[in-house]
Formats: structure tokens, sequence, C-alpha cells
């Protein structure tokens, strides 16, 4: 939250001001400020303006709802993907960001729940996602979200078959997998997988992609990435499900991304019955 935001805050104070009585800013030199920041002060405020990229946007969804208030979410992308500011169609354009928080028009948004954390959009292992937490800053400045993918590629012919358990609203599927994504939301990655997707339907989008020879999965993966999730639903070696209630079993201890930050377990249960309301465009 901190470094080129700071310079940006007294205009966004100055202009969320045409509207609102009250606007404090407040940031944080903390890896995990956001989350803390959230947690001690929702209470106080009737919206609550992430301003960062996805990760810090994880943050202040967890720590609102663990402070039990339940004030309006917005959002000021200020990350290198923004996915589920993508989502919301808010614009990476300041002015225009801010726009949305005056008009203030909201909608309902699903959010998936493991026991301890609250997702905002996806939850993924396999091939990308080593990359999203490998990618350096530097890349990402100079490349945004291709940053992802050229450093994918060191990975192309290194690709492992994940072996995991993931249960589907009671239906169980085991296999080799080169990715596994849980996705609420259009985006991901700065790509648009999911088209016109329902946010509010207490269902997520499951996404199994099998390892094949002569680089199948590697096609499929990145089928799915430049022309969505439709563009690969009918393949044989590619699973798509909406779902409420996911187990996923790691037999690997494969390191997953949460919201764009690495997690490791073993086994997870998750629910998406958890709404938040977010301002959007």
């Amino acid at each position: 939250m901190r470094g080129k935001i700071d310079e940006f805050m007294p205009k966004i104070k100055q202009r969320l001001l045409l509207r609102y009585d009250v606007v404090d800013c407040m940031t944080s030199p903390k890896t995990d400020g956001a989350l803390e920041l959230s947690m001690k002060h929702a209470g106080k405020y009737d919206i609550v303006v992430s301003c960062g990229g996805d990760g810090t946007l994880h943050q202040v969804v967890n720590g609102v709802i663990k402070n039990g208030h339940n004030p309006l979410i917005g959002i000021l992308p200020f990350g290198t993907c923004n996915d589920v500011a993508s989502t919301l169609k808010i614009p990476k354009n300041l002015d225009k960001a801010i726009d949305c928080l005056l008009r203030l028009n909201t909608t309902k948004y699903d959010l998936l729940f493991d026991g301890t954390n609250y997702i905002s959009y996806s939850l993924a292992t396999g091939y990308l996602t080593n990359s999203t937490y490998s990618a350096t800053n530097n890349s990402k400045r100079k490349f945004g979200r291709f940053a992802y993918f050229l450093n994918a590629l060191k990975y192309v012919f290194k690709c492992k078959s994940l072996p995991l358990t993931v249960t589907i609203d009671n239906e169980r599927i085991h296999g080799k997998f080169i990715y596994c994504m849980l996705i609420n939301g259009e985006y991901a990655g700065g790509f648009r997988l999911n088209k016109n997707e329902n946010l509010a339907n207490e269902k997520v989008k499951v996404v199994l992609i099998k390892k094949t020879k002569a680089l199948g999965g590697f096609i499929n993966f990145f089928k799915m990435f430049f022309f969505g999730l439709r563009s690969i639903r009918k393949s044989k070696n590619v699973i798509v499900m909406d779902a409420n209630d996911i187990i996923i079993e790691n037999h690997s201890n494969a390191p997953f991304t949460m919201d764009g930050e690495k997690v490791n377990f073993l086994k997870k249960e998750l629910s998406a019955n958890y709404q938040i309301t977010f301002i959007k465009n």
C-alpha cells in the first residue's frame, strides 16, 4: 500500500470529500498491514477502499469480515493485474476509478472460505502458479501481466503433473493434472478467462487440466488464458465444473496461489456460500 500510492492520497481524499463527510487515508509499511488496518478500523466506516493490487484486496476483505462489520468495499487498482477490479469493470485510470466510488453502484460477490481465509477470486496450482510468485517486481513493472507468461516459459519442459483428489459437490475426481484452479470472477493473471460469470450464485468454477503427450496439456493451458474457458471446455483432457463445496487433497504438497500469494497445504475444504458487497463501475 506504500510507494506511489502515497503521492496520490491528497488527490484521492480531495475528490472523495465531494460526496463523503469523512475520508481517512491509512497506509502501513508492513507486508500484512492492510489486514491489520482493516481488522482494527473497519467498524468505524460505511465504506472501506483497498488501494493496491489483488494481494492488498485479499487482506482488506479478510480484515473487514474478521472485524465483524459489513461496510461496502471499494477498489482503487494499483497492482499489476487487478483481477477483481477488472471483473468489476473498474478502470485502472485513477480519476475514473474514483468516479466509481462517487457513483456508488454496488454488487453482491461470492467468496470462497476455507475455514480461515476468505478468497476473493482464485486458488490455483500447477503450470502458471510457479511464475506468479517467482516473477520479479522489475519484470512486472516492465511487462505487466505478460511477465507471468515470460516466466512460465521456463517451465514448459519441466512441467510435472500433480496428483490431486478434488471432490466437487460430492463427486470425487482423482488424477494427475498440470493445472488446477478455482475461480470466481472473470479474470486471473490479467486475462479474461471466465466471461460473463455470475458473481453471486454461490458457485465457483473448478478447472482441471490433465497432462498429455505432445504438449496437449500445455496447449490447453495457453488456449484457456488467451481465449477463455469456453475454448477448452469440450476437450477430453479438461474438466470444468460449477461447484459450491470443494475438497482438495494435495498428495504432493505442491504450492498453490491464493489470490496471487503462495500457500501450502495437504488438504483444504472450501465453500462458496459467503457474500460481500463491492462497489463496481
